[in-house]
């Protein structure tokens, strides 16, 4: 009997404890204390990721050039509690290519760009970028022979929230204005 009072008290205190963890305690009467405080406002960062097609014509260092390809933008904003915040705009060609005018030549658009910008606590913010990518020109075989020009031919418009979140990503080709 010396042996086996040891076990049982053993498990009568396991299958006490484990019934106080699943059963609710009863609550008494409430007890005046600190009055519950309001959690403060979390700002989630928000993401959007379009590929967008893109079409146009802009002016490169010898001659016009008609551009047609696609344009990947990422955008991800890290909002402040209070409003507005920063954006992070990430540009990057693929499959993109232009004729040139009136020499008929094939040059490649390649490149990717990154902008961090602030957005304010306003409404609404429109964010406009002018990504750098880079021209390989088609004059001399071959192209990467010749050093590739840097350009930016197309406006990335970004439209946010004060709160971060991402509206409109637009993307047009041509020069910018200064």
């Amino acid at each position: 009997m010396r042996r086996i009072a040891p076990r049982l008290t053993a498990h009568v205190g396991l299958l006490t404890a484990a019934v106080a963890l699943t059963v609710p305690a009863t609550a008494g009467p409430a007890a005046a204390g600190p009055a519950p405080t309001a959690r403060a406002a979390v700002a989630v960062p928000q993401f959007r990721s379009v590929r967008l097609p893109i079409k146009g014509t802009f002016k490169g260092p010898a001659e016009n050039i008609a551009v047609t390809g696609t344009l990947d933008v990422s955008v991800i904003t890290v909002p402040n509690a209070a409003g507005g915040g920063t954006a992070q705009i990430i540009s990057s060609l693929d499959d993109t290519s232009g004729t040139g005018d009136p020499s008929g030549g094939t040059y490649d658009l390649v490149g990717a760009d990154r902008a961090g910008l602030p957005f304010s606590a306003a409404a609404t913010t429109t964010l406009k970028i002018n990504p750098r990518f880079l021209l390989i020109s088609p004059l001399v075989p071959p192209n990467p022979v010749v050093p590739p020009n840097p350009i930016r031919p197309v406006t990335v418009s970004v439209t946010l929230a004060s709160t971060g979140a991402i509206g409109a990503v637009t993307a047009t080709v041509g020069n910018p204005s200064t």
